[in-house]
């Protein structure tokens, strides 16, 4: 196919209008007036416009660029939009923004490339991408950064420079690239000295900046980008740099092309392939080859690419090409978006991949598919990354929780502990007592009996109301003050709590001897303190022991990776162990299908849904309301609802929720990573559906799952 077809590819009008109407990033292009000359479809949709015709003809700096990111006006004349028309070289931009057409501003990113015709210049092409979702990872990750300790900042196997300094600029440490790109002993120089171009104005705006600075200089004969971020905890000023020599010369490359195609193809990052209806290659950009691993773009051309790079699933299993979504462009005639499949690259090693696959026309008919994508082995990193420390943050909340919930029993089985060693001894002493009076077997026999009786009363919910309680007290108290038996208040409680009624001593007074009656009572009362402390222990044991069940269930400890699970056992053991939460003023409403099959589940995934789901229904009642948790059965399936009357989501940011990083809460509350578990754990690890409906006073969760016997977790995620 060889330099032909690359130049028959280049001079193709039809090529130009097939990736400007494919490509997800937003292109237009400007004549020398800064008036919109052409539109591509991701640039009326990024800036928010119905039609081409609202853009043509009209002047792009004023309709969207109008603004710097500091709220000031923009002139135009400043606006590094036109270095394209002043300095006739490309420009790239990422700290501006660009403004919709609902007046709402976006932070972007962008390229601008001259555009000649016959050797004079007409305009310039401009592509932009909005990067808020970038701007929100990198913003969590940097709050986060001046904890990374000093080693992990300075690894010697970084592949660019990286530098620590004093805030006089001197050179401290400084790793082996740093040292090669210099040439030099670094340690004990002054970086401005170093450096071209690091005066003391710009060391002045490192040392006051509360973010990086970051500077682009040409060091011997290589390009870097220098980023110096101060710490301000140590005063000490850190420069990290990246080479970037092959951009610039990709770039000046760039600046001398004039075809319109080339321009598109080279610049982008994202790998950009077309495929004919058989499949097989019939373009490919710079990017497309670097990032599947080729030495050039000829190593693909009219080689079969699902066959080449995405024949195989994320699971490994076989990868059907009719099944490939990328062909949907092919099936249904309309684009495809996929960020959860892999591609694989020439030596066979997969990367997580994002794509978008869209329809290709020529006289009205289908003739192919254009792909784009992009490797996003760093996006996913960071988001497992903060994954992590979203589940290490639910366990920090349960441990707290588990602590504060045996805490209660264990104190009280420690007081019962401590009471009923005393008692033991007082019981003792009293019994030798009665026994010196010699009372006679019979008259024991029947005290005896009668503690058991007591004892088996004790065991029952008696429920008294105070004012009950209080009325028995006063009964007994006249009783025993009448009879003469010392400390009488002390002892009426206690023969109260044991459902002894004044015809109960009435019995005992019957066949003990008036002179030892104060006696028996004596032994009585504290025979049965001893036995209501015992209990205590014993209760409290036992609580403890619920406890450590619960948690060993909702951890799944001792069981296999993946099982058979009863839902209703993992939403009970997930309330234990948030019960100190609900103790607040929450109600839980349970409405539970007792006859609902098992479903099949990874360890404990389905216990970080059901606590992600409580927890979040928790914050948002506070102090106060109803948490509703219903189960039922929906044919092969079984559904978990789970629901409060807390004040509802909004309806403009319902459509947002499951995004990763997205959240509501105060800053250091949630990461926006919650919901986001919870949609892949029963989407792709359980084969299930997750959606919900919400309004003021009711909003519920509803989690479908397949039921024991319809079909196993890999075979849906398959």
């Amino acid at each position: 196919m060889g330099n032909n077809a690359a130049e028959k590819t280049v001079g193709s009008d039809e090529l130009v209008r097939l990736l400007l109407d494919s490509t997800g990033e937003g292109i237009y292009g400007i004549d020398l007036d800064g008036n919109c000359t052409f539109a591509n479809p991701a640039c009326l949709r990024l800036l928010g416009f119905d039609s081409d015709a609202e853009l043509l003809g009209r002047n792009m700096h004023e309709l969207v660029h109008h603004t710097r990111p500091n709220g000031e006006p923009y002139p135009a004349e400043e606006c590094r939009i036109y270095n394209a028309f002043r300095e006739h070289e490309g420009t790239h931009v990422d700290d501006e923004v660009m403004f919709r057409k609902d007046g709402s501003s976006f932070p972007t990113e962008y390229w601008s490339y001259p555009v000649e015709r016959d050797g004079e210049l007409v305009g310039c092409v401009l592509t932009f991408v909005d990067i808020s979702e970038r701007r929100r990872s990198e913003e969590l990750l940097a709050d986060q950064a001046t904890t990374i300790a000093e080693i992990a900042r300075f690894p010697e196997m970084n592949p660019g420079p990286v530098l620590r300094l004093d805030n006089q600029g001197n050179v401290l440490a400084a790793n082996t690239a740093a040292r090669e790109a210099l040439g030099l002993e670094l340690v004990g120089l002054c970086w401005r000295d170093i450096c071209p171009g690091i005066g003391a104005d710009t060391w002045r705006q490192i040392l006051d900046a509360t973010g990086p600075v970051t500077v682009e200089r040409c060091i011997g004969d290589r390009d870097y980008v220098l980023t110096h971020r101060r710490d301000p905890e140590s005063d000490l000023v850190f420069v990290f740099g990246a080479d970037i020599t092959e951009q610039k010369q990709a770039e000046r490359a760039l600046r001398e092309a004039d075809e319109q195609v080339r321009l598109l193809l080279d610049s982008t990052g994202e790998g950009i392939y077309g495929v004919d209806l058989e499949g097989n290659c019939t373009f490919a950009n710079p990017a497309c080859a670097r990032l599947l691993g080729f030495a050039g773009v000829d190593e693909l051309l009219g080689k079969h690419m699902h066959n080449l790079v995405h024949h195989t699933r994320r699971n490994g299993d076989p990868y059907p090409v009719e099944e490939c979504r990328i062909y949907r462009a092919f099936r249904e005639h309309e684009g495809t978006h996929v960020d959860d499949e892999v591609m694989f690259c020439a030596d066979g090693k997969p990367f997580p991949a994002e794509y978008w696959s869209y329809p290709v026309e020529r006289d009205g008919e289908l003739v192919g598919c254009v792909v784009t994508f992009v490797d996003i082995s760093e996006r996913r990193r960071v988001e497992d990354e903060l994954r992590q420390r979203e589940k290490m943050a639910a366990l920090g909340k349960l441990s707290a929780g588990l602590a504060h919930e045996l805490n209660n029993p264990a104190a009280a089985a420690g007081r019962a502990a401590g009471q009923l060693d005393e008692m033991l001894g007082e019981l003792l002493a009293a019994t030798v007592q009665l026994a010196r009076a010699g009372i006679g077997s019979d008259a024991w026999t029947h005290l005896s009996d009668r503690y058991i009786e007591f004892g088996r009363r004790s065991d029952g919910a008696l429920g008294l109301s105070a004012l009950e309680a209080s009325d028995r007290e006063d009964e007994l108290l006249g009783w025993l003050e009448r009879r003469g038996v010392e400390d009488p208040w002390d002892i009426a409680s206690t023969l109260v709590n044991a459902g002894v009624g004044p015809e109960d001593l009435d019995s005992i007074a019957a066949v003990i001897p008036s002179e030892r009656l104060g006696q028996a009572i004596d032994w009585l009362d504290k025979a049965l303190d001893a036995q209501e402390l015992a209990g205590t222990v014993a209760r409290s044991s036992r609580t403890m022991s619920e406890l450590v069940d619960a948690v060993k269930s909702y951890s799944h400890m001792d069981r296999a990776p993946v099982a058979y699970a009863d839902v209703h056992e993992g939403i009970e053991d997930t309330l234990k162990i948030l019960g100190h939460k609900l103790k607040r003023g929450i109600d839980v409403v349970r409405q539970y299908d007792r006859d609902l099959p098992r479903v099949q589940t990874g360890g404990s995934d389905l216990n970080q849904v059901w606590t992600n789901l409580i927890d979040n229904a928790i914050s948002v009642l506070g102090d106060g309301g109803t948490i509703t948790l219903t189960t039922y059965r929906d044919g092969d399936h079984i559904v978990v609802e789970i629901g409060d009357d807390g004040p509802g989501i909004p309806q403009e940011i319902q459509h947002r929720i499951f995004e990763p990083f997205y959240t509501t809460k105060e800053v250091g509350e949630g990461t926006g990573l919650g919901l986001d578990i919870v949609r892949r754990i029963v989407s792709g690890r359980c084969g299930g559906e997750l959606d919900f409906s919400s309004r003021p006073g009711e909003t519920t969760f509803r989690v479908r799952l397949l039921g024991e016997g319809a079909a196993s977790c890999e075979q849906q995620t398959a």
